[in-house]
């Protein structure tokens, strides 16, 4: 019998030994495979529970903080508007705990753990290299300019980032904590390395930021004072080399031909162009409207905010839109202009347009909203059935929307859109410019004039897409995907004609056609220095979800407002100048005070205290074994990296990242116990 039990025993164990190598295969890539490999594993430790009689389980000194954990959830959903929703997040928190206890049970030796860790190495850096091999094609295409970020594989490029950053700093705690061979050092200078080159590939600062933390941490407990000196002087340099910039590029076109006339620095970012009389406004954000004859500066004005565009309603009547949508009427007095009214549109603006006496406002959550008197008050009508529109046009009679792979005509009644559909045509079409019976869309790389009945006028082909457009009388100036300037001339006797085509040579960042001069904008921002970029819009937005979340924990000091989405409360707690709508703050600090009031926030604070207290115990006691001091090194590095990185992120409720911290907290508890049967064992065969 006890031959059969011992046979079912080697069994179960085999299996969890598999299923934890699933677990930490996956660590880095899927987390429908990790919970497999996790489930799997703690499946199988339960049912050796149940057939040898005898608990795997030992205390690790974390019982009271898991404990109290739990039991601020729990206070928290009782207290909760959406116990139902409050509860179901609970049972997410509580499930990946015993992540931490199946490591330490599954980590059965000294040999056992080693291979883990080196197990766990093994898939990140095979996660990491698919990871490069996709952000080599994205930098190749380049769409790192355009979307901010690294691709999308296997989570978010954030929660990537706050992945590889354990990589790394495991690697980089290894490297400079342990005295091993030459081949051994080279092998895990090259790891690092890769690992840093993907964390940068992620392009984001969250994990950027913790890293660099984690990393002098490193190098402070070790004492490496020369190096981190070094460190301190590249990363200095880095950041000095590391240029914003802002140029203007005038070109002249009046001979068909492309020539520049002058380009000049500013010190803003110019961000949009409008005529001035005989001179031209560069709307340069933070440093206000800068007014130019030629490349000579002639005014700066300073507004109250920065400003993103700047156009004129009448002679003396000008509308700016600044960095936080609000919406500037500004009446002009030579060079000065004061502030005749204020507007904010309900939804996230995208578009406005001032027609017919009115403002017409799109935003691409809210619809279409019309201020019927945007000179004197914020009287306004909002139509939300017509939030499929990408752009408007309109004039005395209709409005023309196009989106949606869709193109709607509607009657204007008293200005205002009313519910009568003219005409709607079905087609992928991106609509250009519309009014008095004609309208040009761009369709199948195509140009294409239309009438209202949408019966084609003309057509010419232009072998691209149109991504940006500026109107200059009847030409049109369109930028492809090309980045080529095509001049299409619309006469009045419904033609349409290519009367030059000019290779920019660059993407401009604004873009503006007026009496036979282009004007482009290149703004270029340093993704280091954005860092410090408070109306940069990522930060811009944490700020305000800061602001609302402080707010929230002012009306719900005790116990939050349970563990639930937040996006319900942040709609009652934000500025109508704060568009974005998410569901956390974006930092854990913050999210905690809010979701679990200040007992849940102390006992999150005590339980990562216990895991620092725990981890920098058996760092200070391994001093001889040189594996699991480092792999200790890499595990504080590790978590101070995830508390540096949540000031901006709330990732340790992210799963990925919780899970990475109970493995990591859980492989130390195990290394540490079995270190010290080892010594008991080398003194007993002595």
């Amino acid at each position: 019998m006890k031959e059969k039990q011992k046979a079912i025993t080697r069994s179960i164990d085999l299996l969890i030994f598999v299923f934890f190598i699933i677990f930490l295969l996956s660590l880095g890539n899927s987390i429908f495979v990790n919970q497999i490999g996790y489930f799997g594993a703690l499946f199988f430790i339960l049912l050796k529970i149940l057939v040898t009689k005898q608990n795997q389980f030992s205390k690790t000194g974390l019982e009271l903080a898991f404990a109290l954990y739990i039991l601020a959830e729990i206070l928290s959903l009782i207290f909760s508007e959406y116990p139902a929703e409050a509860f179901n997040h609970l049972v997410k928190r509580v499930a990946v705990i015993p992540i931490f206890y199946t490591t330490v049970v599954a980590t059965d030796s000294l040999k056992t753990g080693k291979r883990y860790f080196s197990v766990y190495l093994i898939g990140m850096l095979g996660t990491i290299l698919v990871y490069l091999f996709f952000s080599a094609k994205q930098y190749v295409n380049d769409l790192y300019s355009t979307m901010q970020s690294g691709p999308s594989l296997f989570q978010f490029p954030i929660t990537t980032s706050e992945i590889i950053s354990f990589t790394v700093l495991f690697l980089f705690a290894f490297l400079v904590n342990e005295k091993t061979s030459k081949r051994i050092k080279i092998y895990t200078f090259l790891g690092f390395m890769v690992s840093l080159l993907a964390l940068i590939s992620t392009y984001k600062r969250t994990g950027w930021i913790g890293t660099a933390f984690g990393i002098v941490l490193i190098l402070i407990i070790t004492k490496r004072w020369k190096t981190l000196a070094v460190a301190v002087l590249i990363v200095g340099a880095v950041f000095i080399m590391d240029k914003n910039k802002s140029e203007v590029i005038v070109f002249d076109v009046s001979n068909n031909t492309l020539e520049e006339k002058y380009s000049f620095e500013t010190e803003g970012r110019a961000s949009n162009f409008t005529s001035l009389d005989s001179m031209y406004v560069v709307a340069d954000f933070e440093n206000g409207l800068s007014l130019y004859s030629s490349d000579k500066l002639v005014k700066n004005v300073i507004l109250s905010d920065p400003v993103e565009s700047f156009n004129q309603v009448n002679d003396s009547i000008f509308l700016a839109s600044l960095y936080d949508t609000r919406l500037l009427f500004l009446k002009r007095n030579g060079f000065n202009f004061t502030k005749v009214n204020e507007l904010v549109s309900p939804g996230d603006m995208t578009e406005f347009k001032f027609l017919n006496k009115m403002l017409y406002v799109r935003d691409s959550d809210s619809g279409l909203t019309v201020f019927k008197n945007p000179f004197v008050n914020d009287d306004h009508i909002t139509y939300p059935e017509l939030n499929f529109a990408e752009n408007f046009f309109a004039d005395s009679t209709f409005i023309y929307l196009g989106g949606n792979d869709k193109l709607q005509i509607r009657k204007l009644k008293n200005f205002l859109p009313d519910n009568e559909i003219v005409s709607e045509l079905s087609d992928p079409i991106k609509l250009l410019n519309a009014g008095n019976g004609r309208i040009i869309i761009s369709r199948d790389k195509r140009i294409e004039l239309l009438d209202d009945n949408f019966n084609l006028l003309d057509s010419i082909y232009i072998d691209s897409n149109v991504k940006n457009l500026s109107e200059d009388g009847e030409n049109l100036y369109l930028i492809s995907d090309e980045n080529k300037i095509i001049n299409i001339q619309y006469s009045r006797n419904d033609s349409l004609k290519i009367t030059a085509i000019y290779d920019l040579g660059f993407d401009p960042s604004a873009f503006y056609a007026d009496d036979s001069r282009i004007y482009t904008g290149v703004v270029k921002r340093s993704r280091l220095l954005s860092i410090f970029d408070p109306y940069l819009q990522t930060n811009f937005v944490r700020f305000a979800l800061w602001r609302a979340g402080w707010e929230i924990f002012k009306d719900h000091p005790l116990f939050g407002v349970g563990d639930v989405d937040l996006a319900k409360y942040y709609l009652k707690y934000k500025r109508p100048v704060d568009k974005e709508v998410h569901g956390h703050l974006h930092n854990n600090y913050i999210h905690f005070l809010a979701t679990l009031g200040l007992f849940g926030f102390l006992v999150l604070m005590y339980l990562f205290f216990k895991l620092f207290q725990i981890m920098t115990k058996y760092f200070k006691e391994s001093k001889k074994e040189q594996f699991i001091n480092s792999y200790f090194l890499g595990a504080i590095a590790g978590l101070a990296c995830t508390l540096v990185s949540g000031l901006t992120e709330l990732n340790f409720w992210d799963q990925e990242i919780a899970t990475l911290i109970y493995f990591t907290a859980g492989l130390s508890v195990a290394l540490y116990n079995h270190k010290k049967e080892h010594f008991l064992e080398v003194k007993e065969e002595h």
